[in-house]
C-alpha cells in the first residue's frame, strides 16, 4: 500500500516539475516584455497605457485600459502589434514573434488595472 501512495506522490512531483522550471522563464519573459514595452510602446501609449503622452495625443494612441482593448484576443493583439492598425505602425519588421508575444501579457495587465484618470487641460 505504501508503494502505491509513494508512487502517486512521485508522479505528482514529476508532473509539477515542468511548471516549476517554467516559472523563472515566465518571469524573465515578463521582464523582457516590459523592457520592450518601455522601449517601443510607452512613447505613445504611456507608462500607464492610457495614451496620455504628447505623441500619444498627437497620433490618437489607444488607451490600453479601455473596454475596447480588454475585448481583444491574444491573436488580435499580436496582429495589431505585428501589422499595425490605424496610426500605429507595424512592429513585425523590428520585433520577432517571441518578442511580440512577450508584449501581450503587458497589454493584458493594463486591462486588469483600473483606468487612470486623464488630466484635464
Amino acid at each position: 500500500m505504501f508503494e502505491r501512495i509513494r508512487g502517486k506522490r512521485l508522479f505528482g512531483a514529476i508532473a509539477i516539475l515542468p511548471l516549476l522550471l517554467a516559472f523563472p522563464h515566465f518571469a524573465a519573459a515578463q521582464a523582457d516584455g516590459q523592457k520592450l514595452y518601455d522601449a517601443n510602446c510607452a512613447k505613445c501609449h504611456g507608462a500607464d497605457g492610457t495614451g496620455n503622452t504628447a505623441i500619444g495625443k498627437a497620433v490618437g494612441a489607444k488607451d490600453l485600459n479601455s473596454a475596447e482593448a480588454k475585448k481583444l484576443t491574444e491573436a488580435e493583439i499580436h496582429a495589431q502589434i505585428e501589422q499595425g492598425k490605424g496610426n500605429m505602425p507595424p512592429f513585425g519588421g523590428a520585433l520577432n514573434k517571441a518578442q511580440i508575444d512577450s508584449l501581450i501579457p503587458i497589454v493584458r495587465a493594463f486591462g486588469k488595472k483600473p483606468a487612470a484618470a486623464k488630466k484635464s487641460s
